[in-house]
């Protein structure tokens, strides 16, 4: 495949969940339904803590030994060792597979170019020679491959159209901030609300059912220099009156994910970066 068609994203590793008892325990600690996941597809998820938090959210697929659960490379670790204190009673265990998998983002002009047989459906999986070829969006692909490849596609332009279809991934900064709906997964089908009890299940399931989400997911443009350090993860939002609404969840070259109070109508930096609200494109 040529290289200008791949996007390598480093930036992701590789989780591996394998033995008898491996669905059933990943059960008791994501939010999707990984028994209903077919070998020929993949699911979004997370896996909170007991207060509902996210310590991690991921994209999975089904194995023949177990599971594969792609998240955030520096959160492999954090949630190898969350995950360890309750794996002991199980028959399955849990490995990082990030140098054995390599992740690529590409999308489908590019693999027309190169005659790759497409997914047809949303988070369809082909297999191919040297991995596996999922759909993550209306345009955009990954592809999982057992060898590293050559890539010189713009990682930018990866991340800015991920980012503006409102998919967005926790880091270490943001590990344990928030709850499942405010990264929009109940939209996304990240959450199942009939699988039955997994650890923080009872905050987001009263939240579903009881609560109210005073904060959620937006995506807007920055109208002031881009490369601003208060535009970083982490960095707060604040209305016109300085009061707090929120922080900045991810950020690519012109626009932020914000994880702020929804009713406000204007919004902006700390520092006084306005923020001008962009449309989230299909996913």
């Amino acid at each position: 495949m040529n290289s200008e068609a791949l996007v390598q994203l480093k930036h992701f590793g590789f989780l591996a969940i394998e033995g008898r008892d491996s669905e059933k325990f990943l059960q008791g600690y994501t939010t999707c339904d990984l028994a209903t996941l077919g070998s020929e597809a993949a699911t979004r998820g997370a896996i909170c803590n007991i207060k509902g938090r996210m310590l991690s959210n991921f994209l999975a697929r089904r194995t023949e030994q177990g599971f594969v659960l792609r998240m955030h490379k520096d959160l492999i670790e954090p949630t190898l060792k969350f995950l360890g204190k309750y794996i002991v009673f199980s028959k399955a265990e849990m490995k990082n597979q990030s140098h054995q998998l390599f992740c690529y983002g590409l999308n489908e002009q590019a693999l027309t170019a190169n005659k790759v047989d497409l997914p047809q459906a949303s988070s369809q999986l082909t297999e191919l020679e040297n991995g596996q070829l999922i759909r993550t969006g209306e345009q955009r692909l990954e592809l999982w491959s057992n060898t590293e490849l050559e890539a010189t596609g713009s990682l930018q332009d990866w991340l800015i159209a991920e980012l503006e279809s409102g998919i967005v991934w926790v880091d270490p900064q943001t590990s344990e901030e928030y709850i499942p709906q405010m990264y929009n997964l109940h939209n996304i089908e990240g959450i199942s609300f009939e699988k039955g009890c997994y650890l923080g299940q009872e905050i987001v399931a009263r939240m579903q059912y009881r609560g109210e989400l005073k904060k959620r997911l937006h995506i807007a443009e920055l109208s002031a220099d881009h490369q601003n350090e208060a535009s970083e993860v982490g960095a707060k939002v604040v209305n016109d009156s300085g009061k707090n609404l929120g922080n900045v969840v991810a950020r690519s070259a012109n626009s932020v994910a914000l994880v702020i109070k929804a009713e406000e109508a204007f919004y902006q930096l700390e520092d006084g970066t306005a923020l001008r609200p962009k449309e989230v494109a299909e996913s």
